[in-house]
């Protein structure tokens, strides 16, 4: 993951009074099948709550083509996937909320420049101007809201009870807690 590059590493006096932290991950404890197989479950579960509520807050309104229904599903899903690299990351620093602003910013930009110059660049319909059509409607931010939200709720409520309880990096933090200039999610 593109994310893990912005993961620190602890600190030298941390790891000498706890080498613990180390073993954890070069056992491969971190990685099991069933972690695999909840990703996968997560990404169906996520995959479909975009889609039908799109699908559902769409469906009676006759201002809405195929075009801005497909573009509300595409910016849930690039907002989504950036707040999934959030809760993946043990510590969010500068460097990671900088990576994924840039990214948004390159998403929205390209976006806005490809509606605003492409009149007839793809055969079928026009995406002239969709984003723009899409950006001013209510329903489209409403849209999203809900949808992002219904859409990470099972893991951002999975990881606050996962690190609440079991976490095995989190009770010794809490135990032994160094000051480190960055947030670290696991707390």
């Amino acid at each position: 993951c593109a994310a893990a590059l912005f993961d620190q590493h602890v600190p030298a006096e941390r790891a000498l009074y706890e080498p613990e932290l180390y073993e954890y991950t070069l056992h491969a404890r971190c990685y099991r099948i069933w972690s695999y197989w909840i990703n996968i479950i997560d990404a169906i579960w996520q995959s479909t709550v975009i889609f039908f509520i799109a699908s559902y807050a769409y469906e009676n309104n006759a201002n809405i083509d195929a075009l801005v229904f497909g573009f509300s599903i595409a910016f849930s899903m690039t907002i989504t996937s950036m707040i999934h690299v959030i809760l993946q990351t043990t510590r969010v620093d500068i460097a990671l909320i900088s990576s994924i602003l840039l990214s948004f910013f390159i998403f929205l930009g390209f976006t806005l420049i490809f509606d605003a110059t492409c009149i007839v660049c793809l055969n079928g319909q026009s995406p002239y101007h969709v984003s723009y059509m899409a950006f001013r409607q209510g329903i489209f931010w409403l849209t999203n809201l809900f949808t992002i939200i219904i859409a990470m709720l099972p893991r951002f409520s999975i990881k606050c009870i996962y690190n609440a309880t079991i976490n095995p990096l989190s009770r010794k933090n809490q135990q032994n807690h160094i000051s480190c200039s960055t947030f670290d999610t696991h707390l």
